[in-house]
Parts: C-alpha cells; sequence; structure tokens
C-alpha cells in the first residue's frame, strides 16, 4: 500500500519521474513486487524504499505497514525508522573524517593517543605489541571482538555507564592483530564515538546535528537518549529534534516505526534496538543509535555524491569523500572502506550489478543505504524487520532491490523528449507514479487536458473513478504510462486522445496507427479490461487562442470517422461525443460551452457525463 507524505514534511531535494534521470519505470515495479513478496509472506511488515540519481529523488514509495502490534499503522514515506548499525558511517564515521580535516586528529594516530588505557594488540606471549589506530576501526580490522556481554557489562559498572562500557573495550582480548583480517565489530565505532567526543568537546549526537544535519536541513535524523527512571523504566530523556515540526498535539514518537514486542507486551518505540546502545550508552552511540528517514538520508547520499556539499552547504572536501569510499591501500585485500563496506560479505545489498567502486551499509533492523558513484545512482531501503519479533531476514531482499534498480538504469539523460513532455507532463506522471494503484473495481479516464480538467468525474455517479488525465498528453504518451494502470487491469478505460496529435501536425493516419497501437497494448495486457474509445471534441477556431491548431477544424471529424472504423474493427465501443458539442450544421466547438475554443467548462461535462451514463448501462 502506498502512503501519502506527512503534511508537515518538507521535501529538500527536487523529485522526479524514474525517466527524467534515466531509470525505467517499468522495471522498477521489480522492486515494487519484491518488496510487497516478503509482506504477504509476513516476512516484514512493510518499508519505505528511495531511489536517488543525480541529486534528484526519481521514486520514493512506502508498503505495507509501520506497525503491525498491537494494532495496524499503515507505513508513510517520511516514516523514520531506527537505523541500527547504518549509524557507524553517517554518524561516527563521518565525524571522525571531518575532524581529521581540520587537523585535529589522523588516521594514523594511535587510539591511546586519545583514550589511554586502551590497550595495543599483544603476541600471547606478550612479547610483541602492534599499536591498534584510528583507521583499523574504521576498517574493522583493529582485531576487537564483535560485542560485547551486555548483561556482564552492567552486572559489572552499571546501566547506563558508558564509561564503563569504554573500559571494558580498552582492556578486552584483542581478536588478531590490527590489519591482519577484518571482522565487523561494533566495540570499534562505540571507541570512536569516544575519540570524536574527546577530540570535540562534544557528544556525539550534538556534533553530528552541528557539523552534519543541519548543515544539510536533515531535521528528522537524531539520536534519542534514553534512562531508566525511579521505577526502572526506560525512557526518553530529551525530545527529538523534529519535536518542534509537529503540530500541535502530535507526539514526535508517531514518526517512528517500532521495533521489538517487548515483555510486558509493549513494543520498543523511540529508543535504540541494539542493547549496547541502549543499555550502556543511553540512546547515544557510535555504533547505533541514530533514527532517520528516506529523504533526510537521501539528502546526505547526495551530498557525498556533489563531493561532500550539498545546497551551498559543505560537510567534508571532495578528497575526503573520494579516499571515504575507497579501500585503504593498507587492508586492499579486506573490503571495507573508512566507515563504509566495499566488497565484504557484509555487502551483499549491493546486488550484482552495480559498480565494483559500489559502497554501502546496512543495519540489524531491516536498514540499508548503497551508494554507487559511478552510475551516481543511490538506494535507500528501510525496514522494520525485528518488529514485532527478531528472526527475519532481509538480506536477499536487499539484493533483489538493488539487482532490479541497477537494471533499470537505461541512459544518463531523460528517456523521452522534454519538448513534447513538459514539466506539467512529468509532474502529473510522478504523482500517478506514486499514487495508490489501480484496482480490478476502477475505472479510469484516460485522457489528455480534456480529462484531466474533469477532476474527479464526480458527475458521473459511478464509483471509484480515476483520473489518469494529463495536460498537453499525446497518445503515444499515454501509451508510455500504461504500465501505471494496467497492472491492476481496471474494469474500464474510458480513451480520448487525439487533440494535441492534430497541434503537432501529425496526419490522420499516423493519429488512428497509434491509436491502434495504443489499445493493441491494453488488451494485450488486460484483456478483462473493457476499453470504450471516445470521439474526439470539435474546437472553435475563431477565439483565436491556440494557433497550432488554425486551419485544421474539418481534420476533426475526419479523424472520428475513422477511430469509430478502428473502434469496430478492434472489437470495442465507440462514444460518438462529437455532435454534442458542435454548433448545428457545422463542426465548430459551441462558443457558450468554451472559453478558449478548446476546452469545455462545466457545462460541457455535464453533456459528457449525461452521454456516458446513457451509453454505459453496466
Amino acid at each position: 500500500m502506498l502512503a501519502v507524505a506527512h503534511a508537515i514534511f518538507a521535501q529538500h531535494l527536487e523529485h522526479v519521474a524514474p525517466e527524467q534521470v534515466g531509470l525505467d519505470s517499468k522495471h522498477l515495479v521489480y522492486a515494487d513486487e519484491a518488496i510487497q513478496a516478503e509482506i504477504a509472506k509476513k516476512e516484514i511488515p512493510g518499508a519505505v524504499l528511495a531511489i536517488l540519481r543525480h541529486g534528484k529523488m526519481a521514486y520514493l514509495k512506502a508498503y505495507g505497514n509501520k506497525q503491525v502490534y498491537p494494532t495496524h499503522v499503515p507505513m508513510t514515506t517520511n516514516t523514520i525508522f531506527d537505523l541500527a548499525s547504518c549509524s557507524k558511517p553517517i554518524g561516527a564515521g563521518i565525524s571522525i573524517l571531518i575532524l581529521a580535516e581540520r587537523g585535529k586528529l589522523r588516521l594514523k594516530d594511535p587510539v591511546n593517543r586519545y583514550i589511554p588505557d586502551f590497550e595495543n594488540w599483544k603476541s600471547g606471549k606478550g612479547n610483541d605489541e602492534t599499536t591498534i589506530r584510528i583507521e583499523d576501526l574504521l576498517t574493522h580490522t583493529s582485531g576487537l571482538p564483535p560485542y560485547a556481554p551486555t548483561q556482564t557489562v552492567i552486572e559489572k559498572y552499571g546501566s547506563p555507564n558508558p564509561e564503563g562500557l569504554m573500559d571494558y573495550i580498552c582492556h578486552v582480548k584483542r581478536d588478531f592483530e590490527p590489519k591482519t583480517d577484518f571482522q565487523y565489530s561494533c566495540l570499534n565505532f562505540i571507541t570512536l564515538q569516544h575519540i570524536v567526543e574527546k577530540v570535540s568537546g562534544q557528544t556525539l549526537r550534538d556534533f553530528t546535528r552541528e557539523n552534519i544535519y543541519d548543515k544539510l536541513g536533515m531535521d528528522y535524523t537524531d539520536f534519542l537518549p534514553c534512562a531508566p527512571d525511579k521505577k526502572g523504566i526506560w525512557r526518553n530523556t530529551d525530545d527529538a529534534h523534529w519535536a518542534n515540526l509537529m503540530n500541535k498535539g502530535e507526539d514526535w514518537r508517531s514518526m517512528i516505526a517500532p521495533t521489538t514486542k517487548e515483555k510486558d507486551g509493549s513494543v520498543l518505540i523511540a529508543q535504540v534496538h541494539d542493547p549496547l546502545a541502549h543499555y550502556l550508552n543511553g540512546g547515544i552511540s557510535g555504533n547505533a543509535g541514530l533514527f532517520s528517514n528516506a529523504e533526510d538520508l537521501a539528502i546526505l547520499c547526495a551530498c557525498l555524491q556533489n563531493g561532500g556539499e550539498w545546497n551551498g552547504k559543505r560537510i567534508m572536501s571532495k578528497q575526503t569523500v573520494e579516499t571515504m569510499r575507497k579501500v585503504p591501500r593498507s587492508v586492499a585485500n579486506l573490503g571495507r572502506t573508512l566507515a563504509w563496506d566495499c566488497f565484504t560479505d557484509y555487502s551483499t545489498n549491493n546486488g550484482d550489478f552495480f559498480s565494483p567502486e559500489t559502497y554501502s551499509h546496512t543495519g540489524f533492523t531491516g536498514t540499508s543505504i548503497v551508494i554507487d558513484p559511478v552510475t551516481d545512482t543511490s538506494v535507500i531501503l528501510l525496514i522494520n524487520a525485528v518488529h514485532p519479533e527478531e528472526g527475519h531476514s532481509v538480506v536477499r531482499l536487499r539484493s533483489l532491490v538493488s539487482n532490479v534498480v541497477a537494471a533499470s538504469i537505461v541512459s544518463n539523460e531523460a528517456l523521452w523528449s522534454g519538448e513534447t513532455y513538459n514539466k506539467h507532463w512529468w509532474k502529473r506522471y510522478n504523482e500517478f507514479l506514486n499514487d495508490t494503484p489501480i484496482t480490478k473495481d476502477d475505472i479510469v479516464m484516460l485522457g489528455n487536458s480534456l480529462t484531466e480538467n474533469g477532476g474527479d468525474w464526480s458527475c458521473l455517479g459511478w464509483k471509484n473513478v480515476k483520473n489518469r488525465g494529463i495536460i498537453g498528453d499525446v497518445i503515444e504518451g499515454i501509451e508510455k504510462r500504461l504500465h501505471q494502470i494496467l497492472p491492476g487491469h481496471p474494469k474500464k478505460i474510458f480513451l480520448l486522445s487525439g487533440t494535441n496529435d492534430v497541434s503537432h501536425d501529425l496526419s490522420t493516419d499516423s493519429i488512428v496507427r497509434l491509436m491502434k497501437h495504443c489499445i493493441t497494448s491494453i488488451q494485450n495486457q488486460s484483456p478483462q479490461t473493457k476499453i470504450y474509445l471516445q470521439s474526439l471534441l470539435p474546437i472553435n477556431e475563431s477565439f483565436g487562442r491556440y494557433k497550432r491548431l488554425t486551419g485544421k477544424t474539418d481534420q476533426f471529424p475526419e479523424i472520428n470517422a475513422r477511430l469509430e472504423e478502428l473502434a469496430k474493427e478492434m472489437g470495442i465501443q465507440y462514444i460518438n461525443l462529437f455532435p454534442l458539442f458542435c454548433e448545428k450544421g457545422t463542426n465548430v466547438l459551441r462558443a457558450d460551452l468554451t472559453r478558449d475554443g478548446l476546452h469545455v467548462g462545466e457545462e460541457g461535462y455535464k453533456i459528457w457525463c449525461k452521454e456516458l451514463r446513457r451509453v454505459v448501462k453496466d
């Protein structure tokens, strides 16, 4: 199920149709199908998919529900997710690089320069020692264990206790010598968090807000601190950054997708799912704890793809971004970049078809960010797969979606001519792409401005009438967007087009040939749909408004006669509206029904609707 964005949601990115940035929206339907299949199997409650190309949002959809327990709440495109480990690169990771740019630290600096008690790797006998450096933490080649025994650490240090957790990390046994192996570890990024805080004098939350999220306008991205109250119940200790953007009376937590069902029957919401981040770091942590939505993450991806700058605000230099996304030479065979993944076993979300320079990250809750600098494409897939319980894998789904997106890249330019399809056409096309899908119970009014200007077509008195008209559209344009309609196999389609084709100087033969091709496409893809081919309406040249229709009044009845023959040939019903709108004894549009010589007003639509009701009995 597609959902409408929250009213307060500010769109910082230009939203375009996929074709405007060289993506094939027909092919992207396969991504929808893959996601919907997992929802149907109850592997996931819902999802949000965002596809960014050339700095523009080309695809933004919500599927299913953001909550299925204890009640069902539909997913929306602005839903905020617990990003889990996706927090690593876009929190502590980028923060470390910003500090390095400012000369506050070096990536080759020893960790114990900033955390004195932090132990280096030592051989079994203790005779040999190798320094663990900041770059080893970023690339997960430090040798630190993957995780910490949460309950054991709590029993020793109490909860929450960030310093206690850091003390544990300082002295825990290292699993291997730095740079000799790769081992994904949350402890690496908790350590990086402490370095950021020690060097900057700010919490990770404050540093990232000031240096990344505020600069880019990422209003719906934040760490959410929490702590137990006097009764031991964990609660948020501060409002989210977006709290002041909510409508009066709305709870800022309502925008967040919940995660797991708790022992008391409640669901975890607005508090990080990861145990170390939650119970020991109190919600602000280098390994997890960041909450965000698809639009904000797309802004960050656009910034990285634009060399560290977005909308006139720079967070990193171009050189730093290029360094960040490449695997360092010292660990070239291990596949991890500075805070991101390139080709380790954790990078399957890259799929099979994006370029070898693709870098990405995933989160345990179900989140995923994939960025391909070669094709300038980013894929953001946000899922709360741990709701209402853990045990559901989205590893395969991430790959499937990335494969579909990569395969949808057709060219670096818009697929269709900008001269024929203007800004309004693309706006409507994109609206339809994100609208509620057409179903088998729907009646579709399909055409150009005459159809679009009919509004909701309530004068028909029928249920489930969907207006799919676009001002300025031509027959070829209608056929190009049938994939937005036919998969739902609508009950009826009322088709009227050709006037704009006349204005583009197409011959009657060409117009009829295009209409036959369009009708054939409908019949082949949705044979159960009943098609009604409507005649063109007359024009009135005396208004002098449409110069490209000058001298073409008599072509309209000629086209209509051919369309009637075509309808008989193809076994569909023809509806002759033309004479109902003509001045008596002429082929000219009645002056009392139009203000410009082409379009009809309210009285014209009453005549139109009355005729459709008269002809269509079922």
